[in-house]
């Protein structure tokens, strides 16, 4: 089966996205799985677009494979609790997880909304209509109140899934992060059952742990597109989608959010009607565009950061994302890497920088 570029080209970020994360929370064996996959996505790109891109593509992929080969030495098992994912309850390792679930024990969770540059306002939402009424439950306790679900909208590689893993920072709970594409099945009826298996993952969990969980569902638009239409997907997905959405947010404890730039007149309406309300997550200012290279070049030399210039840095980056920039300082800390070597002759490396991004805009 031939996939259109688009689809490699969103496959091969998802990985490369997750190979990132799993890199900087220090689980390099993920890190390691996912970048190679992200390599692997990333050559078949290369054949499947343009002969100008081709060259670009295959060095990059390169790149990406020597990074994840040089993690093997160092890359150490997954932390204990992530592999025993029911926690105290002792209950599943992580072979046994249902697909698609990456799942995070509250203890294991190291920020909240301190570590989320910017998007106050979507923060000032989440407060009022999730974190405020679990922390205070006798004080939120009028009868219009439900449990309904919260969907995250807004451009591609804003941060959501660091967002919603916040939250569950904020309210004290396990994170249950579903990659709704991986729950898809080609086979009649293993979609669904795809998906019961995952609700009665969440709820033995919580039956065994005495707690609720903040589930968040990526990529939602696999699962949650309108019935009705040649989408084979959605016929066997949305039914059973609905279903456990029902029973879990009887559950006051459990809060289900979800990631989605479907409009809606695409969502299914049944799904749509169970997500209340809508949180926008915006493209960074150019104040969290500073402060984000400057998270993600804390490991570089002050000797060569101090050469740098992230207010510059910040303006050339209008328009783009979270997503784009973490992109923008990996390249600059191969290049870095290649100075420092001495593989390249270049001495300014705030010019490096510059042209990384000019590049990534575009304009090279």
């Amino acid at each position: 089966m031939r996939f259109s570029e688009q689809y490699l080209k969103e496959r091969f970020e998802a990985a490369y996205r997750g190979g990132v994360e799993a890199k900087e929370r220090g689980d390099l064996a993920s890190a390691r799985e996912q970048l190679l996959r992200a390599a692997s996505l990333l050559r078949e790109l290369a054949a499947a677009g343009e002969e100008a891109q081709r060259a670009e593509r295959e060095n990059t992929a390169a790149r990406i494979e020597r990074l994840a080969r040089a993690m093997a030495q160092s890359a150490a098992p997954a932390p204990a609790k992530r592999r025993t994912a029911a926690g105290t309850a002792g209950a599943a390792a992580a072979d046994s997880l249902p697909e698609g679930l990456t799942f995070y024990p509250a203890d294991e969770l190291t920020g909240g909304f301190e570590e989320v540059i910017g998007l106050e306002e979507a923060k000032e939402q989440i407060r009022k209509y999730a974190i405020n009424p679990r922390l205070y439950p006798q004080s939120y306790n009028y009868s219009f109140l439900s449990n309904m679900g919260i969907l995250l909208v807004g451009p591609p590689g804003t941060g959501k899934t660091t967002f919603a893993k916040a939250v569950a920072y904020e309210v004290r709970q396990p994170f249950a992060a579903i990659n709704s594409s991986a729950l898809v099945n080609c086979y009649i009826g293993e979609t669904a059952k795809n998906v019961d298996k995952l609700f009665a993952f969440l709820r033995g969990y919580a039956e065994k742990n005495g707690c609720g969980v903040t589930v968040f569902f990526d990529e939602f638009d696999e699962i949650a597109k309108r019935r009705g239409s040649d989408d084979k997907v959605s016929e066997a997905a949305v039914p059973a989608l609905l279903r456990n959405l029902d029973g879990m947010m009887k559950n006051e404890n459990f809060l289900i959010l979800a990631n989605s730039n479907l409009p809606r007149e695409s969502f299914d309406p049944g799904i749509w009607e169970r997500f209340r309300q809508r949180i926008y997550i915006p493209l960074p200012d150019a104040s969290a565009r500073r402060k984000l290279f400057e998270l993600k070049l804390r490991e570089v030399e002050p000797a060569f950061l101090e050469k740098l210039d992230l207010d510059r840095a910040a303006a050339l980056t209008e328009g783009m994302s979270g997503r784009d920039i973490t992109f923008i300082c990996d390249d600059f800390k191969y290049r870095l890497s290649e100075i420092k070597a001495g593989l390249s002759g270049e001495e300014d490396v705030g010019a490096v920088l510059e042209k990384i991004i000019r590049t990534r805009g575009g304009d090279e």
